[in-house]
């Protein structure tokens, strides 16, 4: 049977997104150091936190100690209660999720909130669409937050570098570099807006792009989405083609 993660570095794997971008199941990225594992992300729903889970068990990896949440869009912390671990995240996305957690999700009150407010309604139906059941249902709150960045030490000595980026997607991203490792994890930062925001015109963030390629440490980008990690050379390519017109 093939692992159902991939392996990115000595310390570093991707749980991978879903093929299918209509399954709205971002890559989670999964770094073990020592005695921890740190997750970036925490799964859309529960049903990905478990198989999520799953994978740690093939991975024989130690026990989860932190999950550092990159935004605040549900498809990236909704499955976070499985982990029962604190989360990490930048202060507007710790506002952000509080919020989210007061809210008395369920199908109904989805379908309430979409005769409220039409505009929203693709990113509701979105969540409605991944949720089984809402019984038992609980969002964690980050209880560890930050303002501009945060150096996290695991046991074994990685360093693991949290930097707020903001963005047009969402102004709470934040980016997890892993220095020795050569890997950043940028989830959806560079991205246009969501669906429910999004103009004609919009395109991605090149400004972030290119101000995150200044790193040149970084080798493998790990974003939300994209099935493979990009290389260096693929992003800056990027950056010329769009430079030339493209």
């Amino acid at each position: 049977m093939e692992p159902s993660f991939l392996q990115l570095t000595d310390s570093v794997w991707v749980f991978p997104c879903h093929p299918d971008p209509q399954k709205l199941q971002p890559n989670v990225g999964i770094i073990i150091s020592g005695s921890d594992t740190v997750l970036v992300d925490g799964g859309n729903s529960p049903r990905h936190a478990r198989r999520i889970l799953d994978a740690l068990d093939e991975l024989n990896a130690p026990p989860v100690r932190y999950v550092i949440y990159t935004h605040s869009h549900f498809d990236h912390f909704f499955g976070a209660q499985l982990f029962s671990v604190p989360a990490i995240a930048h202060e507007l996305c710790r506002q952000r999720v509080q919020e989210m957690a007061a809210k008395p999700w369920s199908f109904s009150y989805i379908e309430d909130e979409i005769k409220d407010s039409p505009e929203r309604a693709i990113g509701l139906r979105n969540i409605a669409r991944v949720m089984d059941e809402w019984r038992g249902f609980r969002i964690i709150v980050p209880s560890v937050t930050f303002t501009a960045g945060l150096q996290l030490y695991l046991n074994g000595g990685l360093l693991l570098e949290i930097e707020h980026v903001g963005g047009q997607h969402s102004p709470d991203s934040s980016v997890v570099r892993v220095p020795e490792q050569g890997v950043m994890f940028v989830a959806d930062a560079y991205y246009p807006p969501t669906a429910d925001y999004r103009q004609p015109g919009d395109t991605m963030d090149y400004d972030l792009i290119a101000r995150l390629m200044q790193d040149e440490t970084i080798q493998q980008v790990v974003d939300g989405h994209s099935a493979t990690p990009l290389s260096r050379d693929t992003l800056l390519a990027l950056l010329d083609k769009r430079g030339d017109g493209g």
